[in-house]
């Protein structure tokens, strides 16, 4: 329906077309020429104004026109198809991927005059009938319900079709998802049977992804029985191909069981390892592929080897140690100057104690160019000829006399924290001894204790912390912390708060910054069923990331295949999407060219098979034909799917849905309007000249 509307009463066009005909009727009497001409052709211009001045009259006016249309909206048939593995678990497996498609074709020819039909996996929409793989590795309902029902919420849904085993394992019911479909029929057209068979499986593994070397850790094993009569069964562990393990379990029932076992294994090899469980099967066992389970365990060495030097004998080295020893990620070797290891490389953490007391220059010098962190406790046994050999960064002037110092925490101290019952007792401490002199250091928030004689607070620092070429070191300019231990047990029993200051400044002090200029980020374990991303910088000379040099990256599969790909820039970074990978152990190695430099990095990391959808054997038709009374929709086997698709057919209350839009144009927005005013004050200019008229 059309109509007109105007915020000016329409009834105001009677008036102003009397005053544009009176208007033009004394425009042409006033002209001389017009007596000339017969009353029929003075009609006509009159007309032709008159008509135009109306029509600019009725621009001005405002008038909106309202046109309306109808679309009609056919009912909307939706198809939830469970593409998961499981669906060819069963005996009717052969003809599924087949029934499938007769059941797509069947239903797109019936309804195709009366209905749209859309089709959707748990995971996207199917596009063609070839898609239809039967590969998911996971069964998630809920999510493909709730999905058409994000997208589709408030469109005329005739019936939605769930094809399925009605096995999920991974998100919630598909019940509670179905219930949002109100007045919206479901039928359940499911696979299989519920004929449970003989099987027995590896259900679960619960173990950590990351294991610590030199640790154990659990792998507890859950086995599943079904319907199985030889209770003894034999149980096997591998790693890395190599069995490791085997005992011999037994199942209590005989319709259902459940065994929880527990093994404890060394972590005693650095890396990324494979384990597979395997158990033996039974006679007449349906299903033998959930038999074997396969995980993966990272070890790693995150201990940092510390070398405790002393130059003479002193107690400090042995306080030292006995705050390190029981710290798990610390492996200690305590050493004499005279027995230094050959490898001081190797080491994250030196603690040298009277640096030069014992005059070895040869080894002095090996210690002082080790570029590792270093912790030098400087006694007034240390001789100041040493000093300057050490880098301390610090102008020392000493005068040969001993000076009894106590400590004071400086507040501004930011490169680790304190327990304030630490800090307290530092300062309550018995005095160590110190050379006499001065020790000038310019670095505030470095010092993390001044000196302090009685109440009086010098500047010179006690402890403090710099680097050397980009290597951190840490300076106690006196000795005697074994009072600082002892002074600790007698005030609490305990020796924590001498430990705690020991093992925060061994911290800080291994704790490596990351000076790489390739950077490579990547998860070392994931899923097979999840796209696997890199994550790649690379910085420049001043450590600023930039994205001009190209990353590549070589990957070798788990067969020996070798690829190539290139990393992408993304912001001041690159990515790199490898998409889904097959279960396995891959090893990677990335390189970049920069001025003419290569830098490199390579590791490992595994891809873990998700086979949960192997491990069903039997389908669950009570929760389809619930799924379906609940809707008032209907159960079905896929191989009866014309009932479901001729009860769809036959319902009265899938109809069309008319849809009326109106739109709103005002006159002015028509050009053809326009087109007439501009051609009736022509038409009338050009004849009135006809005429003789000016």
């Amino acid at each position: 329906m059309n109509g007109f509307y105007s915020d000016i009463p329409v009834w105001s066009l009677l008036i102003w077309g009397a005053f544009v005909v009176l208007f033009s009727f004394i425009f042409y009497r006033r002209k001389s020429w017009v007596k000339e001409i017969s009353k029929f052709n003075r009609g006509i211009l009159i007309a032709l104004r008159s008509l135009g001045l109306f029509l600019i009259g009725l621009l001005l006016l405002g008038l909106l026109i309202k046109g309306t249309s109808t679309d009609v909206d056919k009912p909307l048939i939706i198809t939830l198809l469970d593409d998961s593995e499981s669906m060819l678990n069963y005996s009717d497996s052969a003809k599924v991927k087949e029934k499938t498609l007769n059941f797509k074709n069947d239903l797109i020819s019936q309804f195709k005059e009366k209905y749209n039909s859309l089709f959707f996996t748990l995971d996207s929409q199917l596009e063609n009938t070839d898609s239809i793989s039967f590969k998911g590795s996971k069964t998630n309902l809920s999510k493909g319900l709730n999905s058409i029902y994000n997208n589709y919420y408030g469109r005329n849904i005739g019936a939605l079709i769930v094809l399925s085993d009605g096995n999920f394992n991974d998100g919630t019911s598909p019940l509670i998802f179905a219930d949002q479909f109100k007045n919206t029929p479901i039928y359940s057209l499911s696979v299989g049977d519920t004929i449970q068979k003989v099987d027995h499986l590896v259900k679960n593994i619960n173990t950590n992804e990351i294991a610590f070397l030199g640790n154990q850790f659990p792998v507890e094993v859950v086995i599943e029985g079904n319907l199985t009569q030889e209770k003894t069964f034999k149980i096997q562990l591998f790693k890395n191909d190599k069995q490791i393990l085997e005992t011999q379990l037994k199942h209590e029932d005989d319709v259902y069981s459940l065994i929880k076992e527990e093994f404890i294994l060394d972590a005693d090899q650095i890396g990324m390892h494979e384990y597979t469980v395997r158990i033996a099967s039974l006679s007449n066992e349906y299903n033998l592929e959930n038999n074997t389970y396969s995980f993966y365990v990272e070890v790693l060495d995150d201990r940092n080897k510390i070398l405790l030097v002393g130059e003479s004998l002193n107690p400090d080295i042995g306080a030292i140690r006995s705050a390190l020893i029981t710290e798990k990620n610390l492996e200690v070797k305590t050493a004499t100057i005279d027995e230094l290891p050959e490898d001081l490389q190797a080491f994250d953490l030196v603690i040298w104690h009277n640096p030069g007391v014992a005059r070895k220059n040869q080894e002095f010098n090996k210690i002082a160019a080790l570029k590792v962190p270093k912790w030098m406790i400087l006694s007034p046994q240390t001789k100041s000829g040493s000093f300057s050999k050490l880098n301390l960064k610090a102008s020392i002037k000493t005068t040969g006399q001993k000076d009894d110092v106590g400590a004071r925490i400086n507040t501004n101290f930011s490169l680790f924290n304190l327990s304030e019952k630490t800090q307290k007792l530092i300062s309550t401490f018995p005095p160590l001894q110190a050379h006499y002199g001065t020790v000038k250091y310019g670095n505030n928030s470095n010092i993390l204790a001044f000196q302090q004689v009685g109440s009086v607070t010098k500047t010179d620092p006690l402890m403090y912390f710099d680097k050397h070429q980009g290597v951190k070191f840490g300076v106690t300019f006196a000795g005697g912390l074994w009072s600082w231990r002892l002074a600790d047990y007698q005030i609490n029993k305990v020796h924590d708060h001498f430990d705690e200051l020991v093992r925060k400044t061994v911290q800080y002090l291994v704790l490596k910054e990351n000076t790489s200029r390739l950077r490579i980020s990547l998860p070392t374990i994931a899923s097979s069923d999840q796209d696997f991303l890199l994550n790649a910088s690379f910085y420049n000379e001043s450590y600023e990331p930039i994205t001009g040099p190209n990353i590549s990256l070589s990957l070798t599969h788990p067969n020996g295949d070798d690829f190539e790909y290139a990393f992408l820039g993304s912001g001041d970074g690159y990515q790199l999407n490898l998409g889904r990978l097959t279960a396995g152990k891959y090893k990677w190695k990335a390189e970049a060219t920069y001025d003419g430099r290569t830098f490199e990095k390579e590791g490992t990391f595994a891809i873990k098979s998700l086979s949960i959808e192997k491990r069903a054997t039997k389908s669950n038709h009570q929760l389809m034909r619930q799924l379906a009374e609940n809707s008032d929709g209907n159960f079905a086997k896929l191989m009866d799917y014309q009932k479901v698709l001729d009860e769809i057919d036959q319902r009265k209350d899938i109809v069309p849905v008319a849809y009326e839009s109106s739109t709103y144009h005002k006159l002015i927005d028509y050009v053809w309007l326009l087109l007439i005013i501009v051609g009736l004050f022509t038409t009338e200019w050009t004849f009135r000249r006809y005429l003789g008229g000016y």
